[in-house]
């Protein structure tokens, strides 16, 4: 009998208790106006979504065009090389051997250029890209972990009120 007073004793102060922190809680959300403040946060999260998605769609368009002039190196590395043959052929062949030494520097080089031209432009996209993704992803953790837990508070509150409607007294 004793531990079934003792059982309704703690089982009412906690319900008192609950009642307390439930009060002060609405007065807080009423005094600085929360909902106004996480609609905020949630236009705030909608706006740094789009700019990130119009960033990735400008890297993107960015690397295709770095692609499309990737793809005329060839036309204008044999622009190159018919110009060079052209001279080759107008030389008398003393200066012959001197020429095709230098058709095939310009070949290495003109492959290396576009080599270094095309690696520093996927890094340079790559990077936007990863940059992009990075604060689009950090921003958005960041407000799932709030949005998650204050729904965690506001699901645990409503479920103790449920409790408590059906404790009869």
């Amino acid at each position: 009998m004793h531990n079934e007073s003792l059982f309704l004793t703690v089982l009412e102060s906690n319900i008192i208790n609950f009642l307390i922190m439930m009060s002060i809680l609405v007065w807080i959300f009423k005094k600085f106006n929360l909902g106004k403040i996480i609609d905020n946060l949630a236009d705030d999260i909608k706006n740094n979504v789009v700019t990130s998605a119009e960033a990735v769609q400008n890297a993107l368009k960015e690397y295709k065009e770095t692609r499309k002039e990737s793809r005329e190196i060839p036309n204008k590395k044999q622009e190159i090389l018919d110009d060079a043959k052209e001279s080759v052929k107008r030389l008398d062949e003393k200066s012959l051997e001197e020429i095709k030494q230098k058709v095939s520097e310009l070949e290495d080089n003109s492959e290396k250029m576009k080599e270094a031209y095309t690696k520093r432009t996927v890094q340079k996209t790559a990077q936007t890209i990863k940059d992009a993704v990075y604060e689009l992803s950090k921003k958005s953790i960041a407000n799932m972990l709030n949005y998650d837990v204050q729904n965690k508070i506001v699901k645990d509150c409503l479920d103790e009120l449920d409790r408590i409607n059906e404790v009869r007294f």
